[in-house]
């Protein structure tokens, strides 16, 4: 398993050495080794105090105390990962190649400008997108500006567009002029006849529970929809895990 300390590095202040030390840690806990504090010191030439100081600067008693709180940590990654099945009941069934297009996208413009658009109750959604992407390495851009789409100056490689009723005057604009310029396209809506569907490619449909409530007055799961489906596409591409039964 991959681990990203990055925040209990910042949290706990370690330095390099410890950090190092805490991953290898990790490693043994989640192979379901079980050392001795002397027995791991010396397996990483390190002396049983210092392992000892690591455990109690992360706010543990000690050595013991530290592996058996860090399985718990690991064991609810496994379980968090075994969840697939259920965030997929919840965003419906999305066709095996939607999700290798959109991977295939990702590897294609992994050097490229990405723009992301959609306004009103997508502007949240929009938003993480980017910053999401741009914490993985991504150049991303949330822009619904007709002039950065008309004439393409940034260069953009793929556009993402996001967008309920795939009909919205603002967002419709910006997915035809992006596809005179030949820029690839990923939609997600939750209509299937729409513009912005029809020109993607590929168009994640995702169920509307209310499609007559044009200003969302009432209780609508499709923008979680979209949050999940897109945080697991992310997983599947960049993780490299797959679908539940692939």
């Amino acid at each position: 398993m991959k681990y990203d300390i990055y925040k209990l590095a910042d949290q706990y202040s370690l330095n390099e050495g410890e950090q190092e030390l805490l991953l290898h840690i990790l490693e043994a806990t989640d192979q379901g080794v079980h050392y001795s504090v002397r027995e791991f010191a010396a397996r990483n030439y390190v002396s049983p105090a210092a392992v000892v100081r690591l455990s109690k600067k992360m706010g543990y008693t000690g050595y013991t105390d530290m592996i058996y709180r860090l399985e718990f940590l690991i064991q609810n990654e496994i379980n968090n990962k075994n969840l697939s099945s259920e965030i997929t009941s919840f965003i419906g069934e999305i066709p095996q190649e939607h999700i290798t297009q959109f991977t295939r996208l990702l590897a294609v413009h992994r050097r490229d400008t990405i723009l992301v658009c959609g306004t009103g109750f997508c502007s949240p959604l929009r938003d993480f997108f980017v910053r999401k992407l741009l914490v993985l390495g991504f150049t991303a851009i949330a822009t619904n500006n007709y002039e950065v789409y008309e004439n393409n100056p940034l260069q953009a490689g793929l556009v993402i567009a996001i967008s309920k009723s795939g009909t919205t005057g603002t967002i419709v604009k910006p997915v035809q002029d992006v596809q005179e310029h030949g820029v690839d396209l990923v939609a997600f809506t939750g209509n299937a006849a729409s513009p912005i569907a029809r020109h993607a490619r590929p168009a994640f449909l995702l169920l509307d529970d209310k499609m007559l409530d044009d200003r969302n007055l009432t209780a609508n799961y499709f923008y979680a929809r979209v949050l999940i489906l897109f945080e697991y596409l992310l997983d599947i591409s960049v993780n490299g895990s797959g679908p539940p039964d692939s």
